[in-house]
């Protein structure tokens, strides 16, 4: 099962992620995530937060469509992104996309990006998305899809990443290694419709980006 977490970040373009629910898809909204999700015309299938951010409009709305809420208190340590993405580990899913989760707070955008952490922990593919960037946590491999001239940037998160082997882009690498502070692996390009990405040790973001 395939999970989608909305949170409260930026979100311009209502469009974009038109036709990439699938009805076997478990929807999540963390707290104000809300309402990106009426704005897309989306019913979740649980809210979750402490519900200091959504504006009661939309939490009406959730409670007329019966979407279920699990909320919890203001004092907690974790984001109610966090515990949008612990529900959907013990859910099972295989698959995690954080949609929301960019915006003008940098702690926030950090704090979700980090979270990619802890999908791979758990086996998971995770990825953030929006209009402008795939994000990846890899400590292994990747394949990523797209097309020719498409931007891909490999940037270290580690303290050193160990062995990066790549395909299919414009600037190869073989067995090489990047070391956090050096972020020379930004903007290379994808030569062919997929490109892989290798390493042996560490964590590499793997991000494709559009301008």
């Amino acid at each position: 099962m395939k999970a989608w977490i909305i949170s409260n970040g930026s979100i311009t373009d209502y469009n974009f992620y038109t036709n990439l629910f699938s009805p076997s898809d478990l929807i999540i909204c963390a707290d104000g995530g809300a309402m990106h999700a009426e704005k897309m015309g989306i019913i979740p299938h649980i809210l979750i937060g402490d519900m200091d951010s959504i504006e009661q409009c939309n939490l009406n709305a959730m409670q007329s469509k019966h979407t279920k809420r699990l909320q919890y208190p203001a004092g907690k340590d974790q984001t109610d992104t966090q515990l949008a993405v612990e529900y959907a580990i013990g859910k099972g899913c295989k698959e995690i996309v954080l949609i929301g989760s960019l915006g003008s707070r940098f702690d926030h955008s950090f704090a979700n990006i980090s979270l990619l952490k802890l999908i791979l922990d758990h086996g998971i593919n995770g990825m953030i998305l929006n209009e402008h960037n795939e994000i990846y946590l890899i400590n292994h491999r990747i394949r990523i899809k797209g097309k020719a001239g498409d931007i891909l940037s490999l940037l270290p998160v580690s303290e050193c990443v160990d062995g990066i082997t790549t395909t299919g882009l414009q600037y190869a690498l073989q067995d090489a290694q990047m070391t956090f502070g050096l972020p020379y692996g930004i903007s290379n390009v994808l030569t062919r419709t997929e490109a892989e990405i290798s390493i042996k040790q560490g964590l590499l973001l793997v991000i494709k980006a559009r301008d």
